[in-house]
């Protein structure tokens, strides 16, 4: 009562109207009550946004096994040197994520660009390159010609989804007609990963894009085996719910990305 008495008193109008039986607000205490009440309204809902942001320090994306082993871990130290209190855990799939009960903050998909009711960032389109190991180069020989590769062994990966397996591009669409036989010089992985793993094992040449052997190709564990580029069928792109409320950290996250991959929309080799 001292704490309503001192109210009134500052602000010079009686916020209650009192009877012996009775104690209710006056008209201007109605008025008074409702602003009150928005404004504290208010003070919660950013109370309860800066104890989000607090605890979602911690970023869940979604990836390709191939592009989080081979680009993301290896770059990831540059991130943190920025953003010492955000951490990234990798969420390893290309399967379709829904944003709404499966635990990811955002993905890394290759597409084609359609992404309905979502926000997505234009990362790169990949150029492919056939690669091998020098071992394997200095047996057999670089790759005169994508179209005609004589008696090298070819190395592919089939992803078992259809959509995914139709965004890449695979030996049989580069040789000239029936150029290379099946059963003795090709062999096929089911993700990129083990693909790039047996090229880099002297198995044969794949058909590798560039940027997720950069470690590689600096330490001479692999090489070119033929400098033509290949486009591939679709772009990297960096995908997030659209609705979603505003996050610092991810969106601290998708700069750095945009701006680390800067280089290969450039065309680097």
């Amino acid at each position: 009562s001292q704490q309503i008495r001192n109210l009134e008193d500052h602000l010079g109008r009686e916020m209650f109207i009192r009877t012996p039986k009775s104690f209710s607000l006056s008209e201007d205490g109605e008025i008074f009550a409702i602003i009150v009440q928005q404004a504290l309204g208010e003070i919660a809902l950013a109370a309860e946004e800066v104890s989000r942001t607090k605890i979602q320090r911690t970023l869940t994306i979604s990836m390709s096994q191939g592009f989080a082993v081979q680009w993301l871990m290896p770059n990831l130290a540059g991130f943190y040197e920025s953003f010492p209190d955000v951490t990234v855990a990798l969420h390893e799939s290309t399967r379709l994520v829904t944003f709404k009960n499966d635990g990811v903050d955002a993905a890394i998909r290759s597409s084609d660009g359609e992404f309905e009711g979502l926000d997505s960032a234009l990362l790169f389109r990949p150029q492919l390159f056939a690669m091998a190991s020098p071992a394997y180069i200095s047996k057999n020989g670089k790759l005169n010609s994508l179209a005609e590769p004589g008696k090298h062994r070819l190395i592919d990966y089939h992803y078992k989804s259809k959509e995914i397996r139709a965004q890449h591009i695979h030996w049989e669409d580069l040789v000239s007609g029936n150029k290379f036989d099946l059963e003795v010089q090709h062999a096929s992985f089911p993700d990129e990963h083990q693909a790039f793993n047996a090229a880099l094992q002297g198995r044969g040449i794949a058909l590798v894009p560039n940027y997720l052997m950069e470690e590689e190709i600096e330490a001479g564990k692999i090489e070119y085996a033929n400098l033509e580029p290949i486009p591939a069928r679709f772009s990297y792109y960096f995908v997030s719910p659209s609705d979603a409320r505003p996050n610092s950290a991810l969106n601290s996250f998708r700069d750095w990305l945009v701006a680390e991959t800067g280089k290969y929309r450039n065309g680097k080799i």
